[in-house]
């Protein structure tokens, strides 16, 4: 026999309450209309103090059950997501404006300058003064796109992140190339400067890193350029023969292609796919758009080996107009 005191009985209730309205919110509740409303709020209140209480009752489901499902869909907590947001956008003003690093703290509600700079040297590794002063490409958290939400758990690889990356340099030779994704010029040019010409440019940054620039603005014309290349500090010494780019600091969307061979067997028809997916799938159904006329492949030689390569393919974006409804 059980005994129940008032405590209890309370206890009992409150319990099969909240029991009985998560059935119910896994019912009649589109899960991905919660979270998508969940999102637009943390962006419309970036610059915001709120806590998950506020999120709860904002979307009108229980905060558990909004823990819940945000951490399941996207990997993590939700209140972690909007911090990694908030810090994230603090970065235009750190790096772009004049604002001192107290003001930008409390613009986007941290109660000390000294919260702030640990919650960013925690995110980014980084202290807000060195990215400030220095070259640094830092992985940020872009709001989540709801379009995403399908391929969370499963085993779709091209899974975006999102990186803002400073102005960097490049040096390699460029090709005109007719197609840039249903043949295997690119690849071929790509070994061929990677194992004849790259030891002919001074001073790379990391000789082990695969740079693979395109350029479509000539894409109406019939071609695109292709530059195999590697990163350097400087333009000022440029072999014979070779070009130099400078690309300006941007944010890029990356999907990265991984695949169970030598980087050398990477096929026109495979980086394809991959731009397939980009273009027509996930850019158009974002909330970004392409921010330039250009792409680049990123291949780490030395995480390489005969059964193993990662690429990353980078796409500058920026934010289409947001509207929110009032």
């Amino acid at each position: 026999m059980i005994y129940i005191n008032k405590d209890n009985m309370y206890n009992y209730l409150e319990m099969n309450r909240y029991c009985f309205f998560d059935l119910r919110y896994k019912i009649v509740i589109n899960t991905k209309e919660t979270i998508s409303t969940c999102i637009d709020f943390v962006e419309k209140n970036i610059s915001n103090r709120f806590t998950l209480d506020d999120l709860a009752l904002y979307t009108g489901v229980s905060k558990y059950y909004l823990h819940r499902i945000f951490k399941s869909l996207t990997g993590q907590a939700i209140m972690d997501y909007v911090q990694s947001r908030k810090l994230t956008s603090s970065i235009n003003e750190l790096v772009n404006t004049n604002m001192r690093i107290i003001d930008i703290a409390m613009e986007y509600g941290f109660d000390h300058e000294q919260s702030y700079i640990r919650a960013f040297r925690k995110k980014f590794g980084y202290t807000p003064l060195k990215v400030k002063s220095e070259q640094l490409s830092l992985q940020i958290q872009e709001k989540f796109n709801i379009n995403d939400i399908m391929s969370v758990q499963n085993s779709v690889t091209f899974k975006p992140f999102y990186i803002f990356k400073q102005k960097f340099n490049l040096v390699g030779k460029k090709y005109k190339i007719q197609s840039r994704s249903g043949d295997n010029a690119a690849n071929t040019h790509g070994k061929e400067f990677f194992y004849n010409h790259k030891n002919s440019i001074a001073n790379p940054v990391n000789p082990d890193i695969y740079f693979g620039y395109t350029d479509w603005s000539n894409y109406e014309d019939g071609y695109v350029s292709y530059i195999p290349s590697v990163q350097v500090p400087d333009l000022g010494n440029i072999p014979e023969g070779m070009t130099g780019i400078s690309i300006p600091a941007h944010k890029y969307v990356v999907f990265r292609f991984v695949g169970f061979f030598r980087p050398d067997d990477i096929k026109g028809r495979q980086v394809g796919r991959v731009l397939v997916h980009l273009y027509r799938r996930w850019i158009t159904n974002s909330g970004f758009k392409s921010a330039a006329p250009f792409e680049f492949e990123y291949i780490d030689t030395s995480l390489s080996n005969d059964n193993y390569c990662e690429l990353d393919i980078y796409q500058p974006i920026k934010d289409r107009e947001k509207v929110f409804d009032s």
